[in-house]
């Protein structure tokens, strides 16, 4: 339980085939979301004013291409929104929140 810091240098994953596994669910740092019209909004306490959000479309939906994916607003402690470039998109898109150290 509890932070694990290292000060004194990087974490390395040093076997090939290994590496990092996020827990899913409510209010997690790892998810997906369906797009509906080429948005959604995803509830999520875990979101700070400063996280940086990645996105990658999983599936796709009503496109043939993926689409261009942006975060178009974040409410601290509340939500984010993910904004498709295509107004039709009914993706999968998967995000993962990090939080600047």
């Amino acid at each position: 339980p509890g932070t694990v810091t290292a000060s004194t240098g990087d974490v390395k994953l040093g076997t090939a085939g290994k590496g990092l596994f996020v827990k899913e669910g409510s209010n997690a740092k790892q998810g997906t979301a369906t797009l509906s019209s080429g948005t959604v909004v995803v509830a999520n306490t875990a979101v700070t004013a400063n996280s940086r959000i990645f996105l990658t479309a999983q599936t796709l939906g009503t496109v043939t291409a993926p689409s261009a994916l942006t975060v178009s607003a974040r409410v601290a402690s509340t939500s984010f929104t993910i904004l498709a470039s295509q107004l039709t998109d009914t993706s999968i898109v998967a995000y993962e929140i990090f939080e600047p150290g």
